[in-house]
């Protein structure tokens, strides 16, 4: 599972723009064989670096390709790791709710993986905010994309506000999602 989101990320490249597109990517990016290794943590600057790319190989803007990754990682979850996804709740706002403990688990079995903090606040019946804080600036819409696969796997539909962007004083994005 722990190279999950790397294979998810070659699997949307070739599925999208096919596999010669992959391999420039792959050499542009020297990405060793071990990036696809079930045992390999991702790694955000890499994850950018393939984003940037793709978007320059295709001329899509790099928040799309960004969002179109984040997508992709949810739905590779949610149909390859299905008892992960089941174990975090039946709905979306049970799922990000439980999203934060995930995490936090994830790094006790690989400490060497450093993934984004989440943090779950002003929950109500109809919305709650997501505080998210990654090391890497530029992921904010890898994460929109993630929501929005999730929203395609609970069947929702949800409105996404973002609420706080980084600043000096404050490193995290927050967002207020209404469902």
């Amino acid at each position: 599972m722990y190279g999950f989101v790397n294979n998810a990320i070659k699997d949307y490249v070739v599925s999208t723009f096919g596999q010669p597109l992959w391999s420039k990517v792959k050499k542009e990016c020297a990405l060793k064989p071990t990036f696809l290794d079930a045992e390999q943590p991702y790694n955000e600057e890499l994850i950018l670096a393939t984003a940037k790319a793709v978007s320059n190989h295709t001329q899509i803007p790099i928040s799309d390709i960004l969002r179109s990754f984040g997508e992709r990682i949810s739905l590779t979850l949610s149909e390859k790791y299905k008892f992960l996804m089941e174990s975090r709740g039946e709905n979306l706002k049970d799922y990000l709710v439980n999203l934060p403990n995930f995490h936090n688990r994830i790094m006790l079995i690989y400490p060497e993986l450093t993934p984004p903090e989440f943090r779950i606040s002003n929950v109500a019946p109809n919305s709650l905010y997501l505080h998210y804080t990654s090391d890497k600036s530029g992921m904010k819409d890898l994460l929109i994309g993630y929501i929005d696969g999730l929203v395609k796997i609970f069947n929702e539909t949800v409105f996404v506000e973002t609420v706080e962007s980084p600043n000096e004083s404050r490193p995290q994005e927050v967002f207020k999602i209404n469902w």
